[in-house]
């Protein structure tokens, strides 16, 4: 339990840096640069998300959340779920862009919610 704050700081940190890459790459696609796709830039995100992944299911081990018992957790990790669906299709270059536009928005919005959740855990439902 004393790494639990370093880890929960890494974790955060690796968020931030997945936030901030996709809205990047999908920024570079709105500007019309896809060649972002054949720099270190493709497979980064997929490093940061791996460690962020791995850092989330340490967490679990070692922290006082339950994905089941806490409800804001469950619910970011259905949002989590759709983030990764949404954000594929709003990179895919086979899409067309007004499906990529609302890919993406719908992407960013269930990372906003990710982050909410994450940062004020509601109470979501009250089970009597």
């Amino acid at each position: 339990m004393e790494y639990y704050v370093l880890l929960k700081h890494l974790h955060m940190l690796c968020a931030y840096l997945s936030a901030t890459l996709f809205i990047g790459r999908l920024l570079l696609d709105m500007a019309g640069k896809p060649n972002w796709r054949q720099s270190p830039l493709r497979r980064l995100p997929h490093i940061n998300d791996t460690l962020l992944l791995s850092l989330a299911f340490t967490l679990l081990a070692i922290g006082p959340w339950q994905p089941f018992s806490h409800q804001w957790l469950g619910f970011k990790i259905l949002l989590l779920l759709g983030y990764i669906m949404f954000g594929f299709a709003a990179l895919k270059q086979s899409l067309a862009v007004p499906t990529r536009t609302i890919c993406a928005v719908l992407a960013l919005a269930q990372l906003a919610g990710i982050f909410y959740l994450a940062r004020f855990k509601p109470v979501l439902f009250v089970l009597s």
